[in-house]
């Protein structure tokens, strides 16, 4: 039951990325009213090599983790093939790119499904893992660069490739708190065993990231390490004082810190500097007014004018050319891979994958609604990736880790699951997770239906 249920929504992600494609391929011809145009043809290429790839990790999946969750897959295929084509049609040097970073993610993904059975090892060597993503990241303050030539320098590399060790430190967290709290038959919220070695590492995680200027990263390991916290506790309290510290954070950020200070204002009232540094967010919100509820269209719009919009502006793209109805599913997509998720940690047979998978659920689900929010002016912008959508190698190859992670907690059979302590707080996770999902709903709504036909009209 599980392949076929597998197989049937893979094949409907593979033909609704057919559509797509050969949308994209007739658009010019849309555009320009003539038959007579140079047709899109390269984008084909990445989708071939969506479905060969994708192909193979079913085949894969059903011989090696024949009881896993029949729709993390499948949801998370279609994300990435649609990432994969909205980036094909926004710049196709860096559409070739993503098909590559999709192979060696692919690649590593089917390795990891073949050789890691056990995750035990993972939990085992936390302080090793964790320590060498510190140190890896570190390195960045020495021979760090920047492949656009400015700004951050959170890359290593050269040549034209380039690795951010900030994306793969957010599991490398993850992964040495689900076993450290797994570790702990039990313990007090304020308890020295519990305050010392995660708070030390983590606080060292984040003045790294503070150092670099990589406060996307730094917000998002905040909130794993407050989720973590309350779901082993199911201290309510844990959740008010982050959001007390971030608070604070910004407060004291906007006298101190001028990357912060900019994006405040620029959230607050974008229209005293759009053509400034308010031009991002305002070219943002621009593209999804002008997306509708239907969109302009696939190949039709101008998704370009809005800055790096094969990353950290892919959804305002989607939303131009997709429009509501677009983004509606994108959402329900995230959501599926949330909820499925949190339902694998319910049903997972020890408190370490169970932790684990809770984990993974907050990483994919807390960047989403960061980087979501900041599309739509409903947060702050942070700089952060989409996970499987947005251009990036490093990013899509730790999203893969988080499919496998998931793939592998899930693939139990006949397996009790272990005493839940707290299920209050997963209920409380899943409610906060759905309250934003449908936040950025209804903020992305208000945007492309009830201020749009203002928003169009204004001349600055």
């Amino acid at each position: 039951m599980h392949d076929l249920t597998q197989s049937r929504l893979l094949r409907w992600a593979a033909f609704f990325l057919f559509l797509q494609s050969i949308i994209l391929t007739l658009s010019p011809a849309v555009r320009e009213r003539t038959w007579n145009v140079n047709y899109e043809m390269s984008h084909w290429f990445g989708y071939f090599t969506w479905i060969f790839l994708f192909n193979l990790l079913h085949r894969v999946t059903i011989k090696y983790l024949p009881e896993r969750d029949p729709y993390i897959l499948p949801a998370a295929a279609l994300l990435t093939g649609w990432g994969q084509l909205t980036i094909w049609r926004l710049d196709e040097p860096f559409g070739i790119r993503q098909t590559f970073w999709l192979g060696i993610s692919s690649l590593v993904l089917i390795l990891a499904i073949i050789v890691l059975k056990d995750l035990n090892f993972l939990r085992r060597y936390k302080y090793l893992f964790l320590s060498s993503g510190l140190l890896i990241t570190a390195l960045t303050l020495l021979l760090g660069t920047n492949p656009l030539g400015y700004g951050p320098r959170l890359w290593l590399g050269c040549c034209g490739v380039y690795f951010q060790p900030s994306e793969p430190l957010k599991l490398l967290l993850v992964i040495y708190l689900a076993a450290y709290l797994a570790d702990r038959v039990s313990f007090q919220l304020l308890s020295i065993p519990l305050l010392i070695p995660t708070v030390t590492v983590t606080g060292l995680a984040l003045l790294l990231l503070i150092v670099q200027r990589d406060l996307g990263t730094a917000s998002i390991f905040v909130f794993i390490f407050t989720i973590l916290i309350f779901l082993a506790t199911g201290k309510r309290r844990v959740l008010f004082t982050a959001v007390a510290f971030l608070t604070l954070a910004l407060f004291l950020g906007y006298f101190f810190i001028d990357i912060i200070r900019v994006r405040i204002i620029g959230w607050v009232n974008p229209w005293n500097d759009p053509s400034g540094n308010s031009y991002q967010i305002v070219q943002s919100l621009l593209a999804v007014a002008n997306g509708g509820t239907v969109g302009r269209g696939l190949g039709i719009g101008s998704p370009l004018l809005v800055p790096v919009a094969i990353s950290d502006f892919i959804y305002a793209a989607i939303a131009e050319e997709t429009g509501l109805v677009g983004t509606i599913g994108l959402l329900a997509l995230i959501w599926l891979i949330l909820a499925r998720g949190l339902i694998i940690a319910l049903r997972a047979t020890d408190r370490f994958r169970r932790y684990l998978a809770a984990g993974v659920v907050a990483y994919l689900g807390i960047q989403s609604l960061l980087i979501i929010g900041g599309n739509v002016r409903l947060l702050p912008l942070t700089g952060v990736t989409l996970p499987f959508v947005s251009y990036g190698g490093s990013s899509l190859l730790t999203s893969f880790w988080a499919l496998f992670l998931l793939l592998n907690i899930s693939n139990v059979e006949d397996g009790e699951p272990t005493t839940l302590h707290e299920p209050r707080s997963f209920s409380i996770l899943a409610g906060i997770l759905a309250l934003g999902i449908a936040a950025v709903a209804l903020s992305t709504a208000w945007w492309s239906v009830i201020r749009a036909p203002d928003l169009l009209l204004r001349t600055d």
